[in-house]
């Protein structure tokens, strides 16, 4: 698995020149620095992820389908840990995920009752993902701040809502 910065520069803790001219540019993040470091030393070189995008007091990992797993890890081991080093809450989501599997990840561990097509009168194309009730408190984040990252993910109009009963 391929991590934003080499293998070299994370065994001995100084940047190389060409992943020191990725900070640089911001083709990758300090932040993305700072989970690399975890993920080596966690999955001894066997984690890896595309990139990080923060957003509020949540960051979302983007990685592999495949990875999602490992990278959360066994009872969210390495998660946790990520999530302690960087002080934020961590989403990992899959690549190129369709919208029931992202909303899914992202609004975790509230569950998913359902995703419903809504017209609105300009004929344009919303989804409503619904939220069980029962699960409204365990939501990462505030409602707004989740859609967004839901639609930056999807790049779908989502309205995400609690349901009544």
């Amino acid at each position: 698995m391929v991590l934003p910065v080499c293998d070299v520069c994370l065994k001995s803790g100084i940047l190389c020149q060409g992943c020191e001219n990725k900070l640089k540019s911001g083709e990758i993040s300090q932040l993305d620095l700072d989970i690399a470091k975890v993920l080596f030393k966690l999955g001894e070189g066997k984690l890896g992820f595309k990139k990080t995008i923060e957003i509020g007091d949540i960051v979302i990992i983007i990685t592999e389908k495949d990875q999602v797993g490992k990278l959360i890890g066994k009872s969210g081991k390495i998660v946790r840990e990520l999530s302690r080093t960087v002080g934020k809450k961590i989403r990992v989501v899959g690549e190129d995920s369709d919208l029931r599997a992202v909303a899914r990840d992202i609004l975790a561990p509230a569950r998913v009752s359902g995703i419903n097509v809504v017209y609105g009168t300009d004929g344009e194309e919303k989804f409503k993902v619904r939220v069980m009730r029962e699960d409204s408190r365990k939501l990462p984040g505030r409602l707004d701040i989740l859609n967004d990252i839901i639609k930056m993910l999807t790049e779908q109009e989502t309205v995400v809502v609690v349901d009544r009963n």
